[in-house]
């Protein structure tokens, strides 16, 4: 009995002691997981409920070791883009004073709030959407999304660059890489792998705006679009 064992143990290996990134990644995938319930919570009968989860979902892939914030500028390769004041119809959760030159509003609810680039309204009408995320109103791919912390939460996760965003404290983070079931998610040119600023609201909770890698708006450009957001008192906070 105890050569079988000694056996087992020679073809099982030493256990490995997991490192510090990749507890960090467990616990960051474990805390946008949670979102997926969050989301929809917030959005309970309402037909944006299941587009809420699926978007939500979309964030609870992103992990992997963050890399360190790079100076204010677009990523190599990336489109630049202008903010200019937002004209189209505002949501009731969340207004916005600017956004990229060329986006609107996709969806909203009383929980979040999808920008998209105008391209996204003229796909050829053959297009699937699940199979094309910028026509799919349920994801966050290729888009900027803004919706409040969950209740569980309790600011960000990890460090990041403190930032002033109008008369409020915020904290811009780099995303983590995203993981497919093949791999590491390639990133776009020059490494980005996008961005989320965290700003605490007088209430202590905070605001989170998510823009995806690509996008092309600088660390200031960030900044100054979340500075445009506005949290109404209808707007709600997901439970965990």
């Amino acid at each position: 009995m105890n050569d079988l064992r000694d056996h087992f143990h020679e073809i099982a290996g030493p256990i490995s002691t997991p490192t510090t990134d990749q507890v960090e990644a467990d616990l960051t995938r474990g805390r946008r997981a949670l979102r997926r319930r969050r989301v929809v919570q917030a959005c309970t009968g309402s037909a944006f409920g299941v587009a809420a989860l699926a978007a939500a979902v979309a964030i609870a892939t992103s992990t992997g070791t963050p890399p360190a914030t790079p100076a204010d500028r677009t990523v190599a390769g990336a489109t630049t883009v202008q903010l200019v004041a937002y004209k189209g119809e505002q949501p009731q959760g969340f207004t916005i004073d600017k956004a990229p030159d060329g986006w609107f509003i996709q969806s909203s609810e009383l929980g979040y709030l999808v920008l998209a680039p105008d391209k996204a309204k003229n796909l050829d009408p053959n297009v699937n959407p699940s199979t094309e995320p910028l026509a799919d109103v349920a994801s966050f791919e290729s888009k900027i999304a803004i919706m409040l912390e969950s209740k569980d939460q309790s600011g960000p996760s990890r460090p990041g660059k403190t930032v002033k965003v109008g008369a409020q404290q915020g904290t811009l983070l780099k995303s983590l890489r995203g993981m497919t079931p093949d791999g590491p998610a390639p990133t776009a040119p020059g490494g980005d792998t996008g961005w989320e600023l965290w700003i605490k609201q007088p209430s202590g909770i905070y605001l989170i705006v998510q823009v995806w890698q690509g996008v092309g708006l600088t660390e200031s450009q960030i900044v100054e679009l979340g500075a445009g957001v506005h949290v109404h008192k209808n707007a709600q906070q997901g439970v965990g």
